[in-house]
């Protein structure tokens, strides 16, 4: 497949139009890694050598990720079943040979393209627009440098456009997403008799003996994590806004010192018409395209509607719209079409332009020139970008201050008072409750001090904080007298689905036998019916959440209607059969048809990615230092503190 895919890497016409990576994702990896390591080798893959940096920030992302996930969940047990440093080892592999391999077939990230991709990012905007000391400012606060970020974006580009390149061969038929929609579309409904564990609880008897000996067996399920709770004053600009004040000079400096913010690139608007030629094609059916194309522009010159031309003829995807490819700047497509496009005037339209993904006519819409937007235009912009930043640099200046008196003995509630502030108290949290509570940076500076202790004045994008740890509550399993209350729900229930299931399973014969209406019968159970269900999910209404109900469900005929065993769902027991197998109707089709092929595409282009990338692991030297892993302690927790550290 590698070989197909390096022979067509150009083989269709895709407009790089990339979003930015998402912020977070970086924040969580580059800026926190283990600092003071050895120079070691967590991996080698073909000839490339990966330091801890890349699998710290890897490990760090999922870590995080599950954590915001599972919240107080993610457990001991779970979080071994989880194997985060496989996961992580395993991203990292895959990230690189990707990188490897988009340079093998010489893509390339412009710096007119990161600079895009960097000035769109939210977070480094204002009012808007991209700001270089906000961009500077998060950058700090995350621990990194713009040359570790930039490098880092350029990275994420490269890998979408191979993504991109890789995909864009992926086409489904209607046939195919027709008998897919028939599948997901086809339910059945299910008779069933459940078992509730609730109604056995009360033949549970429980000796003291046996709730100390769940206690004891169970000490994970009872296990509160490390806690802290803190005072804190928080110190945003918005606060001081009306403390600033801005002159005309001030005005006319920032403006200076931030002309690249308000300079707009050349940018034209175009449309194309495409007639692809792989790169390895024989001359003389290489031959055959061009002459299509130089028929196709014979059509153009003579006046036809060159919207409709691309209709017709194009073989890229942007026909539909009549090859519109959209406003772009210098970067964003092969060179080749690029300098055409650039040296067409508005209106006017190109001779036959070849690149390596085919002969292209091009139509230049409009043109836009690169200009530095005057002051007069943007005043009210640098007015308001001006004041939020003098407003930080004052919130920063009265964190520092009141630091400084906290420190020397004065109150936290004092020194908030003085500025118009108060004293947050909020619960005390664990480090996954406090992201969300409090925001990662002050949670995690949180849990680096001591108990009574003043901490650090952490910076944050939305200001500063001044805190205090007013208690630190360690990871323990509260004595039995504590939570007997809680032990005993647990065995109780834990015995009583036991006995749900018994019974179930002593039920099962007789149903296979006589029917699930005559048992019910016997039994006094209720029979009760789930209404109609497709595949989708694992969720079957009535019963809840039972994979493997689900996936028998669709098994089950009117022949054989009996579900094979006994299925848990949510601690009860489930005994089931088939009512009724209900077909899928196309009558809802055609409206769905365009969103169905779409859905398809987007599924197939996951699968062939897939493919791709086993297809590099299995034909790439990967070397995986089993002692680095070895020593990694696999907590779960992010690994914190540190400077970052490059490839070698």
């Amino acid at each position: 497949m590698l070989k197909v895919i390096r022979r067509n890497a150009s083989a269709a016409w895709v407009k790089v139009m990339f979003v930015a990576i998402v912020v977070v994702f970086v924040f969580w990896g580059i800026g926190s890694v283990v600092g003071g390591q050895k120079a070691q080798v967590v991996a080698r893959i073909n000839d490339q050598m990966i330091d801890p940096t890349e699998f710290y920030r890897t490990y760090n992302n999922l870590a995080r990720m599950y954590a915001d996930i599972y919240k107080d969940k993610l457990q001991p047990e779970m979080l071994k079943n989880l194997n985060l440093k496989s996961q992580a080892m395993d991203q990292v592999v895959r990230a690189e040979l990707m990188r490897q391999e988009a340079q093998h077939l010489g893509l390339r990230v412009g710096d007119a393209e990161l600079q895009q991709s960097i000035s769109a990012v939210p977070t480094f905007q204002q009012n808007g627009r991209f700001d270089k000391d906000v961009y500077l400012r998060t950058l700090h606060a995350n621990n990194f440098t713009p040359g570790e970020f930039e490098e880092a974006q350029r990275d994420e580009l490269l890998a979408r456009k191979l993504q991109e390149l890789v995909a864009s061969g992926v086409h489904v038929s209607e046939a195919e997403v027709k008998d897919r929609y028939r599948f997901d579309n086809e339910k059945v409904d299910l008779s069933f008799i459940k078992l509730e564990a609730a109604s056995f609880v009360a033949e549970v008897k429980l000796t003291d003996a046996e709730v100390q000996a769940y206690y004891d067996a169970h000490q994970d399920k009872f296990r509160e994590l490390d806690r802290v709770r803190i005072e804190s004053v928080q110190y945003t600009p918005d606060h001081f806004t009306d403390k600033v004040e801005v002159t005309d000079e001030a005005v006319q400096q920032y403006y200076t010192d931030h002309q690249t913010t308000y300079t707009k690139p050349d940018q034209v608007h175009a449309r194309h018409i495409l007639l692809k030629v792989a790169p390895d094609t024989a001359p003389d059916l290489k031959e055959q395209v061009h002459k299509k194309a130089e028929d196709v522009l014979k059509k153009v010159k003579a006046g036809e509607d060159f919207a409709k031309l691309a209709q017709t003829y194009s073989e890229d995807s942007s026909a539909a719209q009549g090859g519109d490819l959209g406003t772009f700047p210098r970067g964003k497509m092969v060179p080749t079409f690029e300098e055409a496009a650039f040296a067409l005037a508005p209106g006017a339209t190109s001779e036959i332009v070849e690149s390596p993904f085919g002969f292209h006519i091009i139509k230049v819409e409009s043109k836009e020139e690169a200009r530095t937007q005057p002051l007069d235009e943007v005043r009210a912009q640098v007015i308001e970008a001006l004041k939020q930043e003098k407003a930080r640099d004052v919130a920063r200046a009265r964190a520092n201050d009141a630091h400084s008196k906290v420190d020397g003995g004065a109150s936290l509630a004092s020194v908030a008072q003085e500025d118009g502030l108060s004293v947050a108290t909020p619960a005390a949290f664990s480090e996954t409750e406090g992201m969300a509570s409090v925001g990662r940076p002050l949670a995690n500076a949180a849990f680096t001090v001591d108990a009574g202790s003043l901490g650090p004045v952490v910076d944050t994008p939305q200001g500063f904080y001044v805190f205090r740890v007013v208690e630190k509550i360690a990871a323990h399993v509260p004595p039995l007298t504590e939570i007997r209350e809680r032990v005993e729900t647990a065995a109780r229930t834990e015995r009583a689905e036991v006995l749900a299931k018994s019974k179930a399973d002593a039920l099962l014969p007789e149903v296979q036998k006589s029917g699930l209406d005559a048992v019910a019968t016997a039994e006094k159970l209720t029979v009760q019916n789930t209404g109609p269900f497709t595949r989708a999910g694992s969720y079957i209404p009535n019963i809840g959440s039972v994979p493997d109900l689900k996936k028998e469900a669709f098994k089950l005929t009117p022949e054989k209607p009996l579900a094979p065993a006994v299925y848990s769902a949510a601690g009860s027991s489930v005994l089931a059969a088939l009512k009724e197998r209900i077909p899928a109707t196309d009558d809802d089709f055609g409206a769905q048809k365009e969103q169905l092929i779409k859905q398809a595409e987007e599924r197939r282009k996951q699968q062939v990615l897939e493919e791709f990338v086993n297809y590099l692991k299995a034909h790439a030297s990967v070397a995986i230092s089993e002692d680095f892993l070895a020593g990694v302690p696999d907590t779960g927790r992010p690994f914190e503190g540190g400077a970052p550290r490059r490839r070698r």
